[in-house]
């Protein structure tokens, strides 16, 4: 039988350097191709083509979930091994989604026996599999909005800010988050103006296998009991930061968290093939596209006026398509008479209609007094400005998803 190429990225792991030399003998099932000493080296390896399976260790430096991920788009296959009684190790690679088998050191021959017959047969007795994705229906314990909205600044931000106010104020807890990797503002909105960005921070946690909700709660920042905000990246450069295998798992976390998430989204939901199928890149779109995937529930935004208008219909199939089947409410914003004419909702109805198929829409009305208060303040429309009209309108709105979550 011929024997299995791997390689052995387990450094520092109790009995590894015998379990390498029960390997060497002849006639061994696994064949140790090379041993590396970080997941870099690894990466490195798997490139070359060498091996189509990497086993791993809890111990491995610099092991990350897009570490995983990446071995993934070199169609290597990982298995993480452990040894018996670390457990810290083994629950380590199972938050990395890695499954795992746990070999006993003391017998070098039954660990040479276990680890082939996990490499043959992934339902092989001892063989770990992660742990069940959080997502699903049974373990969600909050929701999650995505607000998003085409080119040119329809009003995302100040949409999502407000339901996530307004949803707090209804009183369910609500989290937003800033996702828009080309010009997130929230942090300057609420007059938090340092650089540390809860955004990155959580990913960070994510990437390691380590966020949990008190790892996001500690990431974010109380702007009262009920709001909390997660920060996004300080400059827009900053976007590569935001790895897509760690987006999955901080919406995972977010939808895991009682209450609503609202997350705003940059405009572009720009996917070319080509594009995704590098998965090893680093993508500019990814928070928005992973974000609008994941939500329960998207927000479209779009203005009033002819260009905004055009913007809105144009874009708005492709994040349909995205939503398959979820629902995608319309909000226009920036309601007045001026740049549509008398009948400026009925126009806009019309269009929507027309060239989207849209028949249920939310009218904000255009109140750019109370909107430059809240700007000058740092301070949320609610706050500032409670008897302004787009309030009311914003407010009612959020309720809805609050009544959603309250009943979940």
């Amino acid at each position: 039988m011929r024997s299995v190429p791997i390689l052995l990225g387990a450094p520092g792991m109790d009995g590894e350097p015998e379990l390498v030399s029960a390997l060497t003998r002849p006639g061994t099932p696994v064949t140790v191709v090379r041993r590396c000493v970080d997941a870099v080296d690894l990466l490195g390896a798997a490139a070359s083509g060498r091996a189509r399976v990497a086993v791993i260790g809890p111990g491995l430096p610099r092991l990350a979930r897009e570490t995983v991920a990446r071995l993934g788009s070199e169609n290597v296959r990982v298995l993480g091994v452990a040894a018996v009684g670390d457990e810290t190790g083994r629950r380590h690679l199972r938050d990395l989604e890695v499954p795992v088998i746990t070999l006993s050191m003391d017998d070098l021959d039954t660990a040479v026996v276990s680890l082939a017959q996990a490499l043959d047969d992934p339902q092989a007795v001892g063989l770990e599999p992660p742990p069940l994705d959080v997502e699903s229906p049974s373990t969600a314990a909050g929701s999650m909005v995505a607000v998003w909205g085409p080119t040119g600044a329809p009003g995302r931000t100040t949409v999502a800010l407000s339901l996530a106010d307004e949803i707090a104020r209804a009183g369910t807890p609500s989290l937003v988050v800033d996702a828009d990797t080309f010009g997130g503002s929230i942090g300057t909105r609420l007059g938090l103006l340092d650089d540390a960005s809860g955004v990155v921070a959580a990913c960070r946690q994510a990437d390691a296998g380590t966020l949990d909700a008190a790892g996001l709660a500690a990431a974010a920042r109380t702007v009262t009991p009920m709001f909390r905000v997660l920060t996004g990246i300080p400059r827009a450069d900053r976007w590569a930061e935001l790895r897509p295998a760690a987006l999955v798992r901080l919406w995972e976390a977010c939808r895991s968290t009682p209450g609503v998430t609202v997350v705003d989204v940059g405009f572009s939901i720009e996917a070319a093939e080509d594009y995704l199928a590098d998965t090893r890149t680093p993508r500019r779109n990814a928070a928005t596209l992973s974000a609008l995937a994941a939500a329960d529930a998207i927000v479209a935004v779009g203005s009033a006026d002819p260009v905004g208008m055009e913007r809105l219909v144009t874009s708005l199939p492709d994040v349909q398509r995205i939503a398959d089947g979820r629902p995608v409410a319309v909000l226009v914003n920036r309601l007045r008479p001026g740049s549509l004419g008398r009948d400026a909702r009925g126009q806009v109805m019309e269009a929507l209609m027309r060239h989207a198929h849209v028949r249920d829409v939310t009218f904000v009305p255009d109140d750019g007094d109370a909107l430059d208060t809240c700007l000058r303040q740092g301070r949320t429309l609610a706050e500032c400005a409670p008897r302004s009209s787009a309030r009311t309108v914003l407010a009612e709105f959020a309720r809805g998803y609050a009544a959603v979550a309250a009943r979940n």
